[in-house]
């Protein structure tokens, strides 16, 4: 840049006097041109800057959710629906796919590579072989025990209202409505649901997730701090999938008949 400069003085120096107005001229159309570019683009910036902020807001809208139109649908789920629920337990999972119709319900419990379908009848379990008849089980549990409070429309929608505050989060396939709840209101929760008296040892938060599209897709609970006060262990996570779907479309017809055959 200093060799340039040395260069510049230096010809203006050994230039005539009509030579120096007209090299002058120049660089002052230069310089008009360059007030005149900045001028413009000063006035493109002002002009698309608040159409940009106007397209994020839109977007912004789109990606929201409100949680009036989330309740909405959680409350149209009453008693006809269809329920995958998954259990991640550390390295253990378990699935169970429901078909649910009043009080009765058809369903298959998934673990590993294992399968069994059954039926729940008259408040008793029946599990479908291969083949006819069905086969009465006292001691089938499709869960195996793990704690199902969660897995209820009316307790989602509970710890939802008990939040504390909720984010919007956006991922590949789907946009996230996710809610902080405090352990203290979900033990709360748990205990009415139950006529249970878990005491809470030391509060913290946990995430309740709505996935979602143009209707919920799933939701997942962690309730690895419920489950490590209610068996005392030591779990690093645990989390509960639910989804919904084929709400008010589920039909069971025949099974009745099918009990009959049961042994």
């Amino acid at each position: 840049m200093i060799d340039k400069l040395k260069d510049y003085f230096k010809k203006t120096k050994n230039m005539n006097e009509t030579e120096k107005k007209d090299y002058e001229y120049k660089i002052n159309l230069i310089k008009l041109g360059g007030c005149i570019l900045f001028i413009l683009l000063i006035i493109i910036y002002v002009n698309v800057t608040p159409k940009n902020n106007n397209n994020n807001k839109e977007q912004n809208n789109i990606n929201n959710v409100p949680e009036d139109t989330i309740i909405s649908e959680l409350n149209n789920i009453k008693d006809n629906y269809k329920q995958k629920v998954t259990i991640s337990k550390d390295l253990e999972e378990i699935i169970v796919e429901r078909e649910v119709m009043g009080e009765s319900e058809a369903g298959r419990q998934i673990i590993e590579d294992e399968e069994i379908d059954y039926i729940f009848y008259g408040n008793e379990y029946y599990i479908i072989p291969e083949e006819i008849p069905v086969k009465k089980d006292d001691n089938f549990d499709p869960f195996l025990g793990n704690d199902t409070t969660f897995i209820e429309v009316a307790n989602i929608i509970d710890l939802i209202n008990s939040s504390k505050e909720s984010v919007d989060l956006t991922e590949e396939n789907y946009k996230i409505k996710r809610y902080k709840i405090s352990l203290s209101d979900l033990i709360v929760i748990y205990n009415n649901a139950n006529n249970a008296e878990i005491a809470l040892k030391e509060n913290k938060d946990i995430n309740l997730n709505i996935n979602y599209n143009e209707n919920i897709e799933s939701i997942e609970i962690d309730l690895t701090e419920l489950f490590n006060l209610i068996h005392e262990e030591n779990y690093k996570q645990v989390i509960y999938k639910i989804e919904y779907s084929d709400i008010e479309k589920i039909e069971l017809d025949g099974i009745d008949e099918l009990i009959k055959t049961a042994e």
